[in-house]
């Protein structure tokens, strides 16, 4: 898998950007935390005033504004440039100041044990190598700095149904219909899903005090993305892990 296509393919379809459709970024900020209203809960953004927050994968930027919102120093990374843009106007929108560079989570331009915190929001499980892009995080957080991360959930209802069963007259292979069918726009190059102990056993290798909670009970219909098939509670059969540890 080359990192271009990767590269080519998130250039075009940066998550909540809507940069054919502008939004203001209090509207996109309220749709993104009504869908995924498990978020705030989960994640914990009100926990970092005052420190410093690199997000990995900052797409539009909404999630790391949530972080600046309370208090955080805010840092963005992302290996497009649409990234990067999208997310430096969603700033100057939300009145708020972030640092931001365009780089891929294996090379990440920061001095060692710099980063109270490291998020990255559905990015890792795109990444092939992402041992490398792990390594590279470590590095830079500080001792005892947390990572949180959702990757998508292999157990979850949406990978059985909505990604396995609706495709499989396809014809592709179950990686394939994974990649194919995992995002809004079809074709992503690459996509992985982990169960609970594949993620565990991920992290451990890299980090400790690993801890994996399940969300977003939803699944994609023929008609309709993302219908929810429960509450904003933990669910194992949910479509996002949370995955948080320290190093």
């Amino acid at each position: 898998m080359e990192q271009t296509d990767i590269k080519d393919y998130w250039e075009k379809c940066v998550p909540w950007g809507f940069k054919e459709n502008p939004i203001p970024y209090e509207e996109r900020r309220k749709k993104r935390y009504e869908l995924q209203d498990y978020m705030h809960g989960a994640i914990g953004f009100d926990q970092w005033k005052g420190k410093k927050v690199c997000e990995v994968g900052c797409g539009a930027g909404i999630d790391l504004m949530e972080f600046g919102r309370n208090g955080a120093k805010m840092y963005g990374v992302d290996l497009t440039q649409n990234g990067v843009d999208l997310t430096f106007a969603t700033s100057k929108q939300a009145g708020m100041c972030t640092v931001l560079s365009k780089a891929s989570a294996d090379k990440l331009p920061f001095v060692d044990n710099y980063f109270d915190c490291l998020y990255s929001y559905g990015v890792l499980h795109h990444i092939p190598e992402v041992d490398k892009a792990l390594v590279e995080i470590k590095r830079v957080m500080k001792p005892n700095g947390q990572i949180i991360a959702m990757l998508y959930n292999k157990d979850s209802i949406l990978y059985a149904y909505s990604i396995q069963h609706l495709h499989k007259a396809t014809g592709l292979s179950e990686d394939e219909l994974t990649g194919m069918y995992s995002e809004r726009n079809e074709g992503c190059p690459y996509t992985k899903a982990y169960t609970k102990q594949e993620a565990i056993d991920l992290f451990s290798k890299y980090f400790k005090d690993v801890e994996v909670k399940t969300y977003y009970n939803v699944i994609d219909t023929p008609k309709q993305r993302k219908v929810k098939l429960g509450g904003d509670g933990e669910c194992e059969w949910g479509w996002h892990h949370i995955v948080k540890a320290r190093k």
